[in-house]
Formats: C-alpha cells, structure tokens, sequence
C-alpha cells in the first residue's frame, strides 16, 4: 500500500497493518505500542496483576500505560468540546471508567492481531499505515484532520491514534489471508458506485476528497465485504483469546470473550447495551 491506499498492507513473505500494524517479529507489544510506551513484561507462572491492566499469556499491558492513554484522551476531550460546542453535543460526555474500557478493548486486541498476524506471516511499513490512516480518514470523514477531530472530541489524542488505527489496518490484512476479496467488474462497480456517493456526500459539505477512484478502490472494495471479513477475523481472535488466557485486572472491568471486549465486572452480555456510534471498528466514540 505504499502510496496509494487499498485498505489492506501488503503481504511480504508472508501483509498489513492498519489501524493500528505490522506484524511483531519483535516482542509482541513494545513494536505495537512504540507510541504510547506500552512495556511488555513477562508473566511470573502464576498471573497476578500487581502494575497491570491486563494480562495476555505472557504480555502485560500496564496500568501506567493505560493511564497515560486515557489522561490524554480526557484532556484532548476537553479541548475539543470548548473549541467546537456545536460538534461536542452530538456524543455524549467521555466518563473516565468508560474510556478505560475502552483503551483497554483497544490494547488487548491489539495484542491479540499482532500474534495472529505473526503466525500468518503479515508484515506492514510506516508507509502502509499511513496510506491506510489516509484512506481510513478521508473516506469515512471527507478528511484526515476531520476525522482527528472526531477522534478528539470521542477522547483519543493525537499521538495515541495510529495505535487504534493500527488495530483496524491488522485486521483488515488478516481478513485477507482469512477471507480474501476478489476484485472482479462487479466489485469494482460497486466500490465506484460506492465512491461517487462518498464524493457527493462529502461535496454537499463542501469538502473535496483528496483521493481518486484508483486509490480508493481497494479499500472499499474490502470495506464493503466488511462484515463477512470480520466474522472470519473474530471467529480466529476468539481462539487466540482462549489459548492465551486473556486476564484483566477487575479494578477496570472484565474480559467478555464473546464480544473481545473489556466490560463492567457486573455487566453481563445479556444486559450489555447497544454500543454507541463509532469512527469505525475498535473507535467507538462513548462505549
């Protein structure tokens, strides 16, 4: 994907990391999470979570970590809904709790792509990321500083969002090892018909889409399979979760591992609520 973005990275040996990618031949979260320090450690045979906010085999996703992640997202938060009242009113307000969850979903599954994307042989660049960030932001928000914007106001900061980004570029690299798309004439007209009204959309504001059909074919020929890519991604996550023992500290909730989230301790997924509107997959704006 070097420069033109086709929503997937490319498979080297092996492709991609996106939202947040690149496989980990290194240790499994220091390269996922360069940005934001996150520090793995290695468990002791019995888990504990003295210092940790999850626990994942043998990776320790600390509190400190999170901490700062949600620290900044919280002032970020702030400083978006007083520089645009307008735009803070169609979220509802970030809760700290809340927003440690979610961070915390974010990381673990973090974790959870880069070993899948390890064993599949996926590999990514910098230069992957950000013509997925581009495609990812310009596509689903006419622009790459409206979507920051967005991400702001939901309590992501700038400097932790290619992280959550990260994740949604892996999976999408693995579901084209698990349930690759084939670019026939009917896909492509349909990812153009796709375009055009992205084009019109975002014309209506009078934003201009600063990326051609061309570039943005392969990413919304993947987008629009989305949902049978993602039921591929998750059926596998699932089994990763379970054969590496999933542990979150119950000071931030608890591993649902239906759903691979992290939710209240006393929330059921039975009466777990409708999640709110998102930026896309992982980003959602208030859960």
């Amino acid at each position: 994907m070097g420069v033109t973005p086709t929503g997937g990275l490319a498979v080297r040996g092996g492709r991609r990391v996106g939202t947040v990618t690149a496989v980990k031949p290194r240790s499994a979260a220091r390269r996922i999470l360069a940005g934001v320090a996150l520090v793995v450690l290695t468990a002791s045979a019995c888990t504990t979570h003295a210092g940790s906010a999850a626990q994942i085999g043998d990776d320790t996703i600390r509190t400190s970590t999170l901490r700062d992640v949600v620290d900044r997202g919280l002032a970020v938060s702030r400083s978006a809904a007083a520089a645009d009242p307008g735009a803070a009113q169609s979220i509802a307000p970030i809760e700290r709790t809340d927003l440690q969850r979610r961070a915390l979903t974010t990381l673990v599954q973090l974790d959870l792509l880069e070993r899948e994307a390890r064993s599949l042989g996926i590999t990514g660049t910098d230069q992957d990321l950000d013509a997925f960030y581009q495609a990812y932001s310009v596509l689903g928000f006419g622009s790459v500083a409206a979507f920051e914007q967005l991400a702001a106001l939901g309590g992501i900061a700038r400097q932790d969002l290619r992280v959550f980004i990260r994740s949604n570029a892996l999976e999408s690299a693995i579901a084209d090892k698990l349930a690759p798309v084939t670019v026939t004439d009917a896909t492509r007209k349909q990812a153009r018909d796709e375009y055009d009204k992205i084009v019109a959309k975002f014309g209506g504001q009078k934003k201009q889409i600063s990326l051609s059909f061309d570039q943005a074919q392969g990413y919304l020929v993947r987008s629009l399979a989305e949902s049978q890519r993602n039921q591929a991604v998750y059926t596998k996550l699932r089994e990763t979760a379970a054969r590496e023992s999933v542990s979150i500290n119950p000071r931030f909730g608890a591993w649902d591992a239906a759903q691979l989230a992290v939710v209240a301790a006393a929330v059921s997924v039975a009466t777990t609520p409708a999640p709110a509107p998102s930026l896309g997959p992982g980003l959602t704006l208030t859960q």
